[in-house]
Order: C-alpha cells, then structure tokens, then sequence
C-alpha cells in the first residue's frame, strides 16, 4: 500500500525540559573539543544540571538558543504516512545521519 520511491525527511526542534541557566561548566572538559580541527564547543565545555543530554541549539542565526532535542520523521509521500520516527540530540548534521539510520533499518525491515 504504501509507494517505495518517494519518501521525505523532516526535523523539528523540541525544547528541552531544562533551563538555559541549568548549564554550567564541566567539572573535566575533553581535551580536544568535537568542533572543525578539535576546536572546542560550547558542548564540550558545558552542560546542563537538570537535562544532561540537552544542547544549547538554535533554529537561525538570529534565534535565541534554548536547551533542545531534533524529532525526526519520515513519511511516505502518496498517503502522508509517518514511515519512521526517532528523536536525536541537537546538532547540525543529526538530522542526516537520523534519515540514513531510519532509511537502513526500513531497508533491513523489508528484507
């Protein structure tokens, strides 16, 4: 019932249950930070007291940033049908590498 070729990605963003007051420096920071040539990030050096997963993320460069989470979906394209579903850590790139997991485990379900 469902088509095998058009599926979509989406992302949203959901707030955390955590303020942005709640985050206070590492007591052991790594050395090397997760950023572009080691370069430390505000997650590497802080989190949060109450949500210790939680990121400070922002949607725009002009938007405030709030302790949150990424929802993601996939659904099928025909009938609107939600496919798959999972929730991630805020990050640039976690949303791609949620579609990849959600794709393969959809692949391996079929199989």
């Amino acid at each position: 019932m469902l088509s095998e070729e058009h599926f979509t990605v989406d992302g949203t963003l959901i707030q955390a249950w955590a303020s942005r007051r709640s985050f206070r420096e590492k007591a052991d920071p790594p050395d090397r930070g997760t950023g572009a040539r080691g370069r430390k990030l505000l997650r590497d050096t802080h989190e949060s007291t109450t949500d210790r997963e939680a990121r400070l993320y922002r949607k725009s460069s002009s938007g405030a940033s709030v302790p949150s989470y990424l929802g993601h979906v996939i659904t099928e394209n025909r009938n609107g049908l939600v496919v798959a579903a999972m929730a991630t850590q805020a990050g640039n790139s976690e949303e791609r590498r949620a579609a990849m997991k959600m794709l393969k485990r959809q692949n391996a379900a079929r199989s």
